[in-house]
């Protein structure tokens, strides 16, 4: 049971990696003055929110693995 959980525990921490590295480039995108269409920029940021939105959800399934397996 214990190597069940520490793979769960791993699999969702790279999960959440993924989801904050793909937050940071979108956001990279969002303030990068050479792209000069706003509407691109804002669409690039939008989607880092969902990212962090992804990613807090993340955290939530490793705090209940964590916690309750």
């Amino acid at each position: 049971m214990k190597e069940d959980r520490e793979r769960l525990l791993n699999y969702f921490e790279e999960m959440k990696a993924l989801e904050e590295s793909t937050r940071d480039y979108y956001t990279k995108i969002s303030i990068d003055r050479n792209f000069e269409d706003q509407e691109i920029k804002d669409t690039f940021k939008r989607i880092s929110e969902e990212e962090q939105k992804h990613a807090d959800i993340i955290e939530k399934i490793i705090n209940i693995i964590k916690y309750n397996i």
